[in-house]
């Protein structure tokens, strides 16, 4: 609506207004009338059609998904309409620690709304699930001591029929593979560096940088500055592309958005690079949720941006072929099937 441009994607955080008066206004508008976001119009439609589904409450367990986060006031509803119905209440990403949310021109009372909100939710939900560790200490943080406990979490996974249908390749170039969004607020700076040092290694073995996605200009142009390194940016691909694409590199590289509460982005995107059994170069928080899956299952390491000499060490390492991805590691525990029969025992238990 803002953009003037049916075709172009959205901005990351919501609406960039930066320059707009129209987009500014647009903004404050979604940011204090409508809380907690702007689907929340769906939720009387919604609450009519569950209540006709809904026979037998007290044999019924609903999940309410967010975000949007709206989606929890329907759950909370119903709980308060049928009391013997189980409620789990499934969080995707944090609510008020959302970027967007964190970014929004909400003026005092939307923000006292908003965390009122939050609280009913979390307070009346009979449980709690989310995609990591340290999403699950926050959420805990926000409840009394005696209620901590019905929050758990369950891992994005990986589709394991795709990515076994997809052959692992070993290319004769060296292929270091990004796929995914980088913004100009990404601190690409160490990674241009670590690849600078590293070029004075490079010997008869060609090397390639591989990327697909959303990729700031400014940054494919610093890498075709490193003369001895092709550039190949695919644009936007499929998802089966970008499976075929992960499987058939030498290194895996992907960085993470440097932000308050980064320590809980782990995403599926990441769980499908750690499935391909390719080496993993992760910029980001080191004590994060990615940083600890990744040194779990031995696929890589996860380096500060600023770690110049590191990164190029392990990128050395990786060229000479002195890292691989054990096979014996039980990948398998994070595909989506297998997370979901946990899940599957986790609701039958409630």
């Amino acid at each position: 609506m803002t953009t003037g441009n049916s075709s172009a994607g959205i901005p990351r955080g919501g609406i960039n207004d930066e320059g707009n008066s129209f987009k500014k206004l647009a903004h404050y508008v979604k940011a204090n009338y409508f809380i907690p976001d702007a689907r929340i119009g769906w939720n009387r439609f919604a609450l009519q059609k569950a209540k006709k589904i809904i026979t037998e409450p007290d044999n019924t367990i609903i999940i309410s998904t967010g975000p949007p986060h709206s989606t929890h006031l329907i759950g909370y509803q119903l709980k308060c309409l049928y009391q013997g119905l189980t409620w789990v209440c499934d969080f995707r990403d944090p609510w008020l620690e959302l970027y967007s949310n964190m970014n929004a021109p909400q003026n005092s009372r939307s923000k006292k709304k908003n965390k009122h909100l939050e609280q009913k939710v979390l307070q009346h939900a009979d449980q709690v699930i989310t995609v990591g560790p340290s999403l699950v200490r926050l959420l805990q943080t926000k409840l009394p001591i005696s209620k901590m406990e019905k929050v758990t979490y369950f891992y994005n996974g990986f589709d394991a029929a795709k990515m076994n249908q997809i052959p692992a390749e070993n290319p004769r170039d060296f292929v270091i593979t990004f796929i995914g969004l980088i913004p100009e607020d990404y601190q690409v700076e160490g990674f241009i560096f670590a690849l600078q040092k590293f070029s004075a290694v490079i010997d008869s073995r060609p090397v390639v940088l591989r990327l697909a996605g959303n990729i700031v200009p400014s940054f494919i142009h610093q890498l075709n500055q490193i003369s001895s390194i092709t550039v190949d940016y695919k644009g936007f691909v499929s998802h089966n592309d970008s499976l075929k694409l992960m499987k058939s590199a030498s290194l895996l590289f992907t960085i993470l958005p440097t932000q308050k509460f980064d320590e809980i982005i782990i995403s599926g995107k990441m769980m499908e690079y750690i499935a391909s059994r390719k080496p993993i170069l992760c910029i980001g928080n080191k004590m994060g949720d990615a940083a600890k899956l990744i040194d779990k299952t031995q696929s890589g390491f996860t380096f500060s941006s600023d770690e110049v000499d590191p990164m190029s060490h392990f990128i050395t390492t990786c060229y000479k072929q002195e890292f691989k991805v054990s096979e014996t590691i039980p990948i398998q525990n994070y595909s989506r099937e297998s997370i979901t029969k946990k899940l599957y025992h986790f609701l039958k238990g409630l």
